[in-house]
């Protein structure tokens, strides 16, 4: 069990013809971001409870918020491998993550929901069994490409999200991999930066050519999915 430091998250969601001017200020800023670490896909299964209180709390604005999910890296989505299971609490726009890894290898093609939750909680330790008892219900599936970026002094953290993909699992016995949300394109460039560096990170706001906005991937690839139709998105 790992946790990670509390930072400020400041997202912008980005239409795909403002991506040109978001890559120049990338390139030209002052805080002279470098590539950090290779581009890679993010894989998650999301977790929420039967009435989906993640989801419910996101949409009220509730202060504090928990989220639970299931991520590993790589371009095999129906493949879970070298996982990781993450508890987000948020307040505000801090937020930190407790961690668990999963060391086994989980096929997402010959497995039903039960099968897989009754493997994660096998393997689970104390703590993220209790996870699982909190949020029992796999709702959604999604995968992106990110890029990584850090700046010179190393104070800041900038990733860039692009080509998301979400798979509605509410209404499924079995991992749906076949049909797709519709979403809307677009790219998310997230800012990140411990409460020390907040100083740095309001003054790289300032020149960024977007303004910042509440975004979750997760509350839209699941108000996405078929059982949902007619809400609107946030």
């Amino acid at each position: 069990m790992s946790t990670e430091l509390p930072r400020y998250e400041i997202k912008i969601p980005c239409p795909p013809q403002q991506l040109a001017a978001v890559e120049a200020w990338v390139r030209l800023h002052p805080a002279h971001w470098r590539v950090s670490f290779p581009p890679r896909q993010v894989n998650n299964i999301y977790f929420d409870t039967i009435d989906c209180q993640s989801l419910n709390d996101n949409l009220g604005g509730t202060g504090e918020r928990d989220k639970l999910r299931l991520r590993w890296y790589g371009p095999h989505l129906e493949t879970v491998r070298g996982a990781q299971m993450e508890r987000k609490h948020k307040e505000g726009r801090v937020g930190w993550k407790e961690f668990w890894f999963f060391d086994g290898t989980l096929d997402l093609t010959a497995l039903t929901w039960a099968e897989l939750v009754e493997r994660l909680r096998a393997a689970a330790n104390k703590q993220a069994a209790l996870w699982l008892g909190q949020f029992p219900e796999p709702v959604l599936i999604n995968c992106y490409q990110r890029a990584y970026y850090v700046s010179a002094d190393g104070t800041m953290r900038l990733t860039i999200d692009s080509d998301l993909r979400a798979y509605n699992q509410r209404l499924a016995v079995r991992p749906n991999l076949r049909r797709p949300a519709p979403l809307s394109e677009r790219t998310v460039i997230e800012l990140k930066a411990e409460p020390a560096a907040a100083r740095r990170l309001s003054d790289a706001l300032a020149s960024f050519p977007l303004r910042p906005d509440r975004h979750s991937k997760y509350v839209q690839g699941l108000l996405a999915g078929p059982d949902f139709d007619g809400v609107d998105l946030p």
